[in-house]
């Protein structure tokens, strides 16, 4: 398995590293470590300060390593110059990794992982992306929301969350959530679902749910509370304006209230 680690060198961004090496555990694979800088500026030497924070990084990312008794892990660095988001995704088209993994920030924090670059990339990456907010405190990802609106990608989805999620035990919450109109119409498309997914070989747990609420936020929030869900995961909808999701039932800006790690999928 192949990531791409996102970092910008802060203290918050070395929660990713347990995530990262869970994912690796048993198979072994490749950290490709990332940060972009821009060296546009002749006020600091911003190529010289990220090198040495990239030979940190990848002390720290080694000794970690070491500590968890892992032996089959191969750290690649990438340092580049130029805009962080653009950078990212060229590497991401050019590697073709299995999952790129990045922190984020909450609203109204400027930083090379700020949540809105998060947002954008959530519909851009060529590959699976899971972002980590920098508040959420690490634990294993057991119980896990997929949230659909019936999209054809449905399936493959969420097969792909059993191949990258595999170290762990999962349970996995398909729901759907259903504010108005036609009840009866979501019922047929997630027992389209559910038979679908019966004929694919998936190593975990499956439960189906609609919810019927008006305030789709709010039952989401409340669900993710009582189920002790510890990522949500959905396929994020290219719009116009860039923050609409599902119509208008949950915008992206509504998981990113949840706190926790969030799984992405390109269509």
């Amino acid at each position: 398995m192949k990531i791409i680690l996102a970092t910008d060198f802060s203290n918050e961004n070395k929660m990713l590293v347990p995530y990262a090496l869970d994912l690796l555990r048993f198979a072994g694979g490749t950290i490709v470590l990332f940060h972009a800088y821009m060296d546009h500026f002749e006020v600091t030497d911003a190529k010289t300060m990220a090198e040495e924070a990239m030979k940190q990084s990848i002390d720290y990312l080694k000794d970690e390593i070491e500590k968890s008794g892992l032996t089959n892990i191969e750290i690649i660095p990438q340092l580049l110059d130029g805009y962080p988001e653009q950078q990212l995704l060229h590497l991401t088209r050019e590697l073709q990794p299995d999952l790129v993994l990045m922190g984020t920030r909450g609203r109204g924090r400027k930083s090379f992982l700020e949540g809105s670059m998060s947002k954008s990339l959530m519909s851009k990456s060529p590959v699976p992306l899971l972002s980590i907010h920098e508040e959420y405190k690490y634990k294993p990802n057991n119980e896990v929301l997929y949230v659909t609106n019936f999209d054809k990608n449905d399936a493959a989805s969420i097969s792909r969350i059993f191949n990258i999620l595999k170290p762990y035990h999962l349970h996995v919450h398909v729901v759907s959530f259903v504010m108005d109109g036609e009840p009866a119409k979501a019922a047929k498309q997630m027992r389209a679902l559910e038979e679908t997914l019966r004929y694919i070989n998936l190593n975990g747990e499956l439960c189906y749910k609609l919810i019927y609420n008006s305030s789709p936020k709010d039952a989401m929030k409340a669900y993710c509370e009582e189920n002790n869900i510890s990522l949500a995961a959905f396929i994020p909808h290219r719009k116009h304006f860039w923050d609409i999701f599902f119509r208008d039932k949950v915008t992206k800006s509504d998981f990113f209230d949840l706190h926790i790690p969030l799984l992405t999928f390109s269509r």
